[in-house]
This record gives C-alpha cells, structure tokens and sequence, in this order.
C-alpha cells in the first residue's frame, strides 16, 4: 500500500508546484501600472469641499478661492476649524464671511495681502503664526483666486520654514502659483540680499 501511494502523492506534490508556478505570470500580467504620483505638496485625495481652484496639501489645508455662503457650511460641516483670507477690505465679493464664519464656532483671521506688494516676511510670518496656534487645523487660506495664497505659502516656505530659494518657489508652483511667480521670485531675491544666513545658494 504504501509503495502504490508513494506515486500519488509526489503527483499531486507536482501538480501543486506547477499550479503555483502558473499563477506568478498570471499577476504580473495582470497588475495594472503604477498610478503616477500626485503633484508634490499636494493630496491625492479631492479636496473636501470644491472652493475655485482648491487643493488640499498634506499639512491639512484647503487652499483656493473665494468660497460661496454655501461652501462656507459645507466647509464648516466638513471639520475644518480655521478661515484664513488673504483678500483685502477694498475687494468686493467677501461681505458677511467673518460674520458667517464666527457665527458657526469657526475661527476668523485676516491677512491684507494686496497683489505682489502683499508678499511681505510680516505677512508669510502672520500666516505662520495663524496656523502654528492649538487645535486649528484643518483650516481654510483662501483669497479671490487662490494665487496669493500659493506664493504667500511658498513666501512662508522661505521665510519661515528655511526651504531653499528653489524649493519654495516649486512649492509655491505645485500649489497654482502662475501670475505671481515673477513677484516671489523678487521677493526672495531682495531678502537674499540683505540677509545672507538664507538658504540662498539657488537663489533666483
């Protein structure tokens, strides 16, 4: 008995091996391509609430545009504890959002950031100070389009965070900044002049 099962076993030890073998082509056939890698600084993930030109970067801000009184709650009912604006007392379309934002236990702060003359050190270490305060993130930084905050955060980058020239600006680049990449580049180039402990080595 045992001599006849002998050959059965070893049949089906075989079979076993080949049928194993068989399945690793199989899933290399069948894995699809790795996804391409999202845009650096920033989420995979949508962003939680469409505000224009959103983005979620991975520090826990929803950054963009105006949000409408809609996205506001949306914001509010999505978690985020902070609205930070960049838009200054002069621009239309913001009327009544600090108001609607305290009103729903959010915390309010602004930063008058006016175009390129806006990208100041004080204002990247305000926004700095914003966003370093307990329990406030998520938060929201929006201006009207999203632009002045895109270069204020790479300013910040600069500024704050000691990136290197280069760094920030690619940062500021990843997150939309287009109109304003000519004003930062100045920018950091003026405070690389007069302070030469900056990471300025690949200064613009």
């Amino acid at each position: 008995m045992l001599h006849r099962a002998i050959p059965v076993v070893c049949s089906l030890l075989a079979c076993a091996m080949l049928g194993s073998m068989s399945v690793v082509p199989l899933a290399a056939a069948d894995r699809s391509p790795d996804k391409p890698a999202a845009p650096k600084n920033i989420d995979a993930t949508p962003p939680l609430v469409p505000i224009p030109n959103a983005r979620v970067t991975k520090t826990g801000l929803l950054i963009g545009g105006q949000p409408t009184p809609e996205q506001l709650k949306a914001i509010h009912q999505a978690g985020y504890r902070l609205v930070v604006t960049l838009r200054t007392d002069a621009e239309p379309g913001d009327e009544g959002e600090q108001a609607a934002v305290e009103r729903m236990g959010m915390k309010y702060v602004s930063i008058p950031v006016a175009g390129a003359k806006g990208l100041t050190e004080d204002n990247a270490r305000a926004l700095d100070k914003a966003l370093g305060e307990v329990d406030v993130l998520p938060a929201v930084v929006h201006c009207a389009t999203g632009e002045r905050v895109s270069a204020l955060l790479g300013l910040k980058a600069f500024v704050v965070d000691r990136l290197s020239a280069s760094a920030a600006i690619d940062l500021a680049r990843s997150l939309g900044m287009k109109r304003l990449e000519a004003a930062l580049r100045e920018r950091i180039s003026e405070i690389c002049k007069s302070d030469k402990s900056r990471n300025c080595q690949d200064a613009p």
